[in-house]
């Protein structure tokens, strides 16, 4: 019997693979479950969260008042990054701004023609408006500043195991560059001494070739290829929040740079610290968590080394109280909030440096409202409304809307 083409058997191999690909396939129900990513949700913090922590807890025991603060909006001028820096930078204020309450972003409306500033929104009693804002841009992107490569390659002798060796690597880096304004609002003033301009570099490594060795009579080729590349969006998320932290900080006369010092704010010790946390085993990183959720009152009755639920709803309530994601688990940024606070605990905070000098606007500050009469009693401020069964104004369900929030301040 005379055998078939050699080009008809592999079509019938190919035909039996898709065939088996088609039936072995995931079935349709499992779809939500293989689109699901493999790790969790985790809060987004870069390394200056510490420096936030700190500028509000500075701002805290500062005399600055109270002010409302806005944007008109930050921009990439290199139109070169598809980036939210506006909420990065909201973000960043209202970080530092979590227990001083000391410059509160005011969202609203807003017309932006040749960098300036026009509110739009007009209340029906007041009209809230901003005492600064912020303007500010990606000014800079700096592409491949500085490049270098090296290559190598080795040909083995004849009969030996390895037969070749190709290696490239290259290493390049790139700027970029963020500015930031604090503005006077409405006169548009620049505030003296009220600009920064930051730049970070980013790196990109590469590795890549082939090694070729001998199996049997036969050849076998690997290709190897390794980038890491340093993310220019997290990058300027961190250069928008240093800036937030110099600009607020002259600002507010308080010593910024004391937040900005700290060893806890450098990626690479931040790096070291999780890897050596995830190399301990799970029972160890557990049991040192309740320990530290029991010195602080936070947990007891519990199995120890073991994510009961106890343990699990303790950690949940911390987490949620630090402003991290509550999923009941031993993550890296929650150990590392539960050795702040159990160090904070067990020692008093540092004595800051003295303050430094404040930037002041260059027109004075609106009057305060006069005071209200002697005789008139100040009405109760009611710690939340409930629509119309309180008879308040203002209110959507039970919250106060921005507007009348700010304006109970």
């Amino acid at each position: 019997m005379p055998k078939p083409p050699p080009f008809k058997i592999c079509f019938a191999l190919l035909l039996c693979g898709l065939l088996a690909a088609a039936c072995l396939g995931p079935a349709a129900p499992l779809a939500p479950a293989v689109a699901e990513p493999d790790t969790g949700p985790a809060r987004n913090f870069t390394s200056f969260a510490p420096a936030l922590r700190c500028m509000d807890r500075l701002l805290a025991t500062s005399r600055r008042p109270p002010l409302l603060i806005s944007s008109n909006g930050f921009p990439d001028r290199t139109e070169d990054l598809d980036l939210g820096a506006d909420d990065m930078l909201i973000n960043a204020i209202n970080q530092l701004n979590a227990g001083s309450r000391k410059y509160q972003f005011l969202d609203q409306a807003l017309q932006k023609d040749f960098g300036q500033l026009d509110l739009l929104t007009v209340r029906k009693e007041d009209e809230l408006s901003p005492q600064i804002y912020i303007r500010g841009a990606i000014s800079q992107i700096d592409e491949r500043a500085a490049d270098a490569g090296v290559t190598g390659d080795f040909d083995g002798a004849s009969g030996a195991p390895l037969v070749g060796a190709y290696l490239k690597g290259s290493r390049s880096l790139s700027v970029i560059t963020v500015d930031m304004h604090l503005v006077e609002y409405p006169s548009r003033r620049v505030i003296p001494g009220g600009s920064v301009a930051n730049s970070m570099v980013v790196m990109q490594r590469r590795l890549d070739g082939t090694l070729t060795g001998l199996i049997s009579r036969g050849t076998l080729g690997i290709p190897l290829y390794v980038e890491r590349i340093e993310s220019r969006g997290q990058a300027v998320r961190n250069l928008i929040e240093v800036g937030v932290i110099e600009l607020l900080g002259r600002h507010a006369g308080v010593p910024y740079w004391s937040c900005l010092d700290s060893p806890a704010g450098e990626a690479r010790a931040s790096e070291a610290r999780e890897r050596d946390l995830l190399a301990t085993p799970d029972s160890a990183r557990i049991a040192r968590a309740q320990g530290m959720l029991v010195a602080l009152g936070r947990l007891r009755g519990h199995a120890p080394g073991q994510l009961d639920t106890a343990t699990r709803r303790a950690l949940s309530r911390f987490q949620s109280d630090q402003r991290l994601l509550p999923n009941g688990r031993v993550d890296f940024d929650t150990y590392e909030a539960l050795t702040r606070q159990s160090a904070a605990g067990m020692r008093p905070a540092p004595v800051s440096d003295a303050p430094a000098p404040a930037l002041h606007p260059t027109v004075p500050p609106p009057p305060a409202p006069a005071a209200a009469p002697a005789a008139t009693p100040a009405a109760p401020r009611a710690p939340e409304c409930n629509g119309d069964r309180n008879g308040e104004p203002g209110c959507d369900g039970d919250f106060l809307n921005l507007y009348d929030f700010l304006r109970r301040l």
